[in-house]
């Protein structure tokens, strides 16, 4: 036991350590020199998902493989984003606001499109496999996805310092999103692995990425195997396709359900839409959640995923 405490410490402590430093320097940076490299945290995924990609071509080296990678991956988004809805159903409640015109269907074409790149750059990489680049030495070196996930932390702790957080926006109310959120992860991987046969941990670690698909695919590639790495990166990707849908059609009626469903999410990509589907007053409570979600993420992943392998 403890040697497996020990494990999971010395996993976490680079996450933890890289997140920290990326918080620490963007308090002392200057906006001017912060928000460029902010923005790198972008490309910076996109070279995740093209590695991950690439690390995952033997799974898509058939098309019956690559068809079982999607069918898992959507198993396990419909079912945690399914459960998370439905246990944040009591604190849902009418706004005392209007609900803005969320802007038609064509307001989703951006994030679509995001998704999209996204899911391009992961089948980009699965071709790239047949090229044998990552078997070079240069190609070994730069497309090693620890180097790239650091830098990735980093940036996000550098984005996380520019979030100025008022005493009002962790008003119980507000932290009960996250918690629900982390218990109806949780509640869908127990669920999922009685449905799958799937073993526990892997179940839960698979259920705890929390909509950080480029964390949760590295993390469980680099632990459990390419294939897993996969499931893991297209779970959390389509889990982000079906938080946008959720906030586009239900955010009037069920705000809190839906800025619940969006995962880590919230507090960035989904934002946009939860100030438009479900009013103002729930951009702190998005903004709490995915924050929250976020830090939280890394953390009960490894700490599944010690006992899985």
């Amino acid at each position: 036991m403890f040697a497996q405490l020990a494990n999971i410490f010395t996993t976490i402590l680079p996450i933890l350590l890289y997140l920290l430093a990326g918080y620490l320097l963007g308090k002392r940076l200057p906006k001017a020199l912060s928000r460029p490299l902010i923005r790198g945290i972008t490309p910076v995924v996109w070279v995740i998902l093209f590695v991950i990609g690439l690390e995952s071509g033997e799974a898509f080296s058939s098309f019956a493989s690559g068809i079982q990678v999607l069918q898992q991956a959507a198993l396990y988004a419909v079912t945690i984003s399914a459960v998370v809805f439905i246990c944040i159903l009591p604190l849902n409640r009418r706004s005392a606001t209007a609900a803005e015109d969320s802007g038609g269907w064509r307001s989703l074409w951006y994030p679509l499109k995001e998704c999209l790149i996204a899911f391009g750059l992961v089948m980009l990489g699965a071709f790239a496999y047949r090229l044998h680049w990552h078997e070079h030495t240069v190609g070994a070196v730069l497309l090693n996805i620890s180097w790239w996930l650091y830098a990735l932390l980093l940036l996000i702790g550098l984005d996380l310092a520019q979030v100025a957080i008022s005493r009002s926006w962790l008003a119980p109310r507000v932290l009960q999103i996250p918690l629900r959120v982390i218990l109806g992860s949780l509640l869908a991987g127990v669920l999922l692995s009685f449905i799958t046969g799937e073993r526990l941990a892997v179940s839960l670690a698979l259920s705890s990425g929390f909509g950080w698909f480029s964390l949760s695919g590295a993390l469980a590639g680099q632990q459990l195997g390419d294939i897993y790495g996969s499931v893991a990166l297209l779970n959390d990707l389509m889990r982000e396709l079906i938080g946008l849908m959720v906030v586009f059609t239900c955010g009037r009626n069920f705000a809190s359900s839906s800025v619940g469903v969006c995962g880590a999410t919230a507090m960035d990509t989904t934002l946009p839409f939860v100030r438009k589907a479900c009013d103002y007053e729930y951009v702190p409570m998005a903004i709490i959640s995915g924050l929250i979600l976020t830090i939280a993420a890394p953390f009960f992943m490894l700490f599944f995923l010690s006992f899985a392998r």
